[in-house]
């Protein structure tokens, strides 16, 4: 790659594509070995293998159609080795743990990277739905 925010950008990118095919092998290769992920609903799982089996589970029930895009990524770097990314998503095509079909969602996904041997790595990951309401509206 050119540069560090292509590098980086790749990563969170490879996020969405591992997502959209349902590879939680791929998915978990791009988190650090002791990576830290806080979904949406507060949970928090600690550990790359935690993280791959987490979604392998959820990818296997309530998102095994869903489709995630990411709309926009900002990029900074604090320092030349580490990444903080936040990308602006919207989800498609999952379910209620019920089977019953949901509406479409947004949300905001903050990465940090740092970039190891092995290339940048998700080190700490949080996602966040966006609510529409009173609290929600542009600053």
């Amino acid at each position: 790659m050119a540069n560090r925010t292509q590098e980086v950008s790749a990563v969170v990118e490879a996020f969405a594509a591992c997502w959209n095919v349902h590879d939680m092998t791929a998915f978990g290769d791009l988190f650090a070995p002791d990576a830290e992920f806080v979904n949406v609903v507060g949970l928090w799982w600690k550990g790359r293998e935690a993280i791959r089996e987490a979604h392998a589970f959820i990818h296997a029930t309530m998102f095994k159609h869903s489709r995630l895009t990411f709309q926009s990524i900002d990029i900074r770097f604090p320092a030349d080795t580490l990444a903080i990314t936040r990308a602006h998503w919207t989800l498609e095509g999952h379910v209620s743990p019920q089977g019953d079909a949901l509406p479409a969602r947004t949300g905001l996904m903050l990465n940090v990277l740092a970039q190891t041997p092995s290339g940048w790595q998700i080190i700490d990951s949080q996602n966040t739905d966006i609510v529409d309401g009173e609290l929600s509206r542009p600053q």
